[in-house]
């Protein structure tokens, strides 16, 4: 059976003539400005379920060749994009919380606060300080992965949307995505004493619509199947925002925290880049969850927290020539870097802006491919906090629940551990959390007590304490690169 070269708009390709050959003269004149070719394949073609996967790459220096190719194939010319010379800026998890929606503190709040300790309170005095500074930093770009609102509560993202104006007012151009927490949230409610009552959240329509202002309404192509977009702030530059959440599986009044792209989230996303390598644009990626693992075993400890089939993912998006995804949702100040054959992608995590280093960072871009990060976390924040300078109050906030939610968890299943042996562990996990949160974990000594509870873990021998064992020294080990301060080079990686 032949081959067949099937056209995908808008890439450069064509219907090429050959019997399963592609020869250096069925390439029209089109492709002439291209550093080289890549052919790419799908297993069969039809409708959003296309996903293509690059096959082989042809150099444009070879004039002289023949290449078996699939049954279904297309052509992408490769262009060497040019980078733009800017400053950005990201920050993530505001879960901004409207007090209005507190009507009176009491076993309600706080036991939201129990489950998922974050400093809810502060929320705005945070973020207003945040975008004081970003606003001094003056970048041209910001860029917000998610987790925009305590639970997507409407009220909350109206004012969210007025706190991201301020950035626009300054000169920059703001762009999001959503988190897990922002829309059809069964979790939007407000508190009166021992009350929650629902309140209204928003829709993916709704949260297209009230974001309009901040990647929506200047995006070049939105994809029919998410809220993922691409937009092209500056020229040579496009921001590929790309939402995994799954907001239409909030069901049971429990909303669903995981991500994954289905086959036509992944072949609209696919198809952006391959647009992107075709025109010669870099870009960027924007999303909420994590697309490496951050420690080892974070997928099997955490699975909700990366990506499902990230390694699948994470290798296909290198293979377009991505190097670069901006993410947020697990609270940790923390970069990764995968190599593939194909090129190398940096997970560039940020921590969240109610959780204690509470942090953003600031990125330059220069023309040679260079990407300078740096990172700064909140010190001081218009808020009474008794006296008690910001730092130290959001480590001992985060720390006391990170206490209580790991003896919480130990006590619950798969673990079902007895109060005292919950206890006795769960200061060692609540310091190795503590020490991922703020990055750069090879920079503090471990303490005499947590290595302890290591060792002894260890000499139970059994699959669960050595699985819990091996997990707090993946949380305290922090591999290559630096997770707050370093510099990428998004040439030759």
């Amino acid at each position: 059976m032949a081959a067949t070269a099937v056209q995908a708009q808008p890439l450069l390709t064509q219907q090429l003539d050959g019997n399963g050959q592609l020869k250096w003269k069925d390439i029209s004149s089109a492709f002439v400005q291209a550093t080289s070719y890549t052919i790419e394949w799908a297993p069969r073609v039809g409708g959003t379920q296309t996903v293509w996967t690059p096959f082989s790459v042809i150099p444009a220096t070879n004039t002289s060749y023949t290449v078996d190719v699939p049954m279904f194939y297309r052509l992408r010319a490769d262009v060497k994009g040019h980078f733009p010379k800017l400053k950005l800026a990201t920050f993530s998890d505001a879960h901004y919380f409207a007090r209005s929606l507190l009507i009176k503190d009491g076993p309600a709040f706080q036991g939201y606060l129990a489950g998922d300790r974050k400093l809810l309170l502060q929320s705005e005095a945070i973020l207003d300080q945040i975008i004081t500074e970003v606003n001094q930093a003056q970048p041209q770009i910001v860029l917000v992965p998610g987790d925009l609102t305590k639970d997507g509560e409407l009220i909350c993202h109206q004012a969210m949307t007025n706190k991201l104006q301020q950035l626009k007012a300054a000169g920059a151009k703001v762009f999001v995505i959503p988190g897990n927490h922002d829309l059809n949230n069964p979790h939007a409610v407000s508190y009166d004493d021992a009350t929650a009552t629902p309140v209204p959240s928003v829709t993916p329509a709704q949260f297209a619509t009230l974001y309009a202002g901040f990647g929506y309404g200047d995006a070049l192509a939105r994809d029919p199947n998410s809220l993922s977009y691409v937009a092209e702030p500056v020229p040579g530059l496009w921001i590929l925002a790309m939402d995994a959440t799954h907001s239409e599986r909030n069901t049971n009044g429990t909303p669903f925290i995981g991500g994954y792209f289905d086959a036509p989230r992944l072949n609209w996303i696919t198809n952006q880049l391959a647009a992107a390598r075709s025109q010669g644009k870099y870009v960027l990626g924007l999303m909420h969850h994590g697309i490496l693992e951050h420690y080892a075993g974070q997928k099997m400890v955490f699975s909700e927290y990366v990506l499902d089939d990230y390694q699948v993912v994470s290798q296909l998006f290198a293979s377009y020539g991505m190097k670069v995804v901006f993410t947020g949702h697990y609270h940790a100040q923390d970069v990764v870097k995968a190599s593939f054959n194909q090129g190398s992608l940096y997970d560039i995590e940020t921590g969240s802006v109610v959780t204690y280093p509470c942090p953003y960072r600031l990125l330059t871009l220069e023309t040679n491919g260079t990407l300078a990060i740096t990172s700064h976390p909140i010190t001081t924040i218009n808020y009474d906090l008794g006296g008690i300078p910001f730092p130290t109050y959001a480590s001992n906030y985060l720390h006391a629940g990170l206490i209580d939610l790991a003896t919480y968890m130990l006590m619950s299943p798969p673990y079902n551990l007895p109060l005292p042996t919950a206890q006795f562990l769960a200061p060692a996990m609540a310091e190795a959390f503590q020490s991922h949160y703020q990055g750069d974990e090879g920079t503090r000594t471990i303490s005499p007590q947590a290595q302890g509870t290591i060792a002894y873990l260890r000499s139970l021998g059994d699959p669960m304490s050595l699985m819990m064992a091996n997990t707090l020294i993946s949380l305290f080990t922090d591999p290559p690169p630096a997770d707050n301060n370093l510099t990428i080079n998004l040439i030759g990686e």
